[in-house]
């Protein structure tokens, strides 16, 4: 039988494999909603290909070798 609720680390019985396990996968399935939607938002901006390469791969000026950081501090 499924878990009907929405488990948080809040609410879940840690006693109970079967919440434990429903949580895991609750939490997998949030997480790999995150990395598509943020695969996309990569690939939409064209910093990533479809076969997840970045094409980017050049420093920014300030990160490059032998630059004069200044981080405002």
């Amino acid at each position: 039988m499924p878990i009907a609720k929405r488990l948080t680390i809040e609410n879940v019985d840690l006693d109970d494999e079967r919440e434990m396990d429903a949580l895991h996968d609750q939490m997998i399935t949030a997480g790999m909603e995150r990395v598509r939607a943020e695969g996309d938002e990569l690939r939409r901006r064209g910093l990533m290909d479809a076969q997840g390469n970045l094409l980017v791969k050049e420093l920014p000026p300030d990160m490059q070798e032998g630059s004069e950081r200044d981080f405002g501090g």
